[in-house]
């Protein structure tokens, strides 16, 4: 028996959920700059805005036109592959304005947003499997590992309090080609950038937690006009899986618990 649509979204917000929280658990717990901590922070990152995206272009369908879009429509929206995380936040950006959500100044990705978003658009893509690839005779990308720490370098000098002055170039530098102190200052620097790394990613997440209430509700209203006062909603308040965003960074830099 197939579960009803209610348990499906829920299972899916649960595991929305869990990606997201312990990809930005990593990285706000970040002591160095070791490369495993990193490898899975940005596989859950990316699979948790994936499956942020798809359940609000799933909802809007479901308001829309009271029934869920088949697999090749749903894929539609992510491109070829179906897994564009960039073509994915575009076509949810895209349901602002029928629902009437304001796209504020500040949900406008900066530059560095920008390339995060990209990074994890390859990285859902395909470059996950640089090392593979690679191994395999045919790399197909930039070593994604390599990439980010060039975001943070990126995110060290314009974000983290007194370090724009003191970057030495090493964001050049491969690693391996570093001395055991311009080694030990790169552990530093990639830690220092990780909370603030967070906040970028919780960025991204805001607008589409605003759009994906407004969806939700307007299903919720639909459910009432159609089944009447005691109808049963047919799907979950989605947002509740979003309860670790906030709009106050300095929870997201400070506060142990979060998220």
């Amino acid at each position: 028996m197939t579960p009803a649509p209610f348990l499906l979204l829920q299972n899916e917000g649960y595991l929305m959920q869990g990606c997201f929280k312990s990809s930005l658990k990593i990285l706000r717990q970040a002591q160095n700059g070791e490369r495993g901590q990193f490898y899975s922070a940005c596989f859950n990152y990316a699979i948790g805005l994936e499956r942020l995206l798809k359940v609000s272009l799933l909802l809007d369908h479901w308001h829309r036109e009271r029934k869920f879009p088949d697999f090749d429509t749903l894929k539609q929206y992510g491109g070829k592959s179906g897994h564009n995380l960039g073509r994915l936040y575009e076509s949810a950006r895209n349901l602002f304005a029928p629902y009437e959500v304001e796209w504020k100044p500040a949900y406008e990705p900066d530059a560095i947003n920008r390339d995060l978003l990209g990074f994890l658009a390859d990285f859902a893509n395909g470059s996950r499997y640089f090392n593979l690839d690679t191994l395999a005779g045919t790399p197909k990308s930039e070593d994604p590992i390599r990439r980010w720490e060039k975001l943070l370098y990126c995110v060290n000098a314009q974000d983290v309090p007194g370090e724009k002055s003191s970057l030495t170039g090493l964001d050049a530098k491969d690693p391996e080609s570093m001395s055991t102190v311009e080694f030990a200052v790169h552990h530093t620097r990639l830690a220092a950038s990780s909370p603030y790394v967070c906040w970028r990613l919780i960025q991204l997440i805001i607008p589409m937690q605003e759009l994906l209430i407004a969806i939700r509700e307007q299903v919720h209203q639909d459910d009432l006009r159609v089944g009447g006062e005691d109808t049963d909603p047919s799907v979950p308040y989605m947002e509740e899986f979003l309860e670790f965003v906030c709009n106050d960074k300095n929870i997201i830099l400070e506060s142990e618990d979060w998220p």
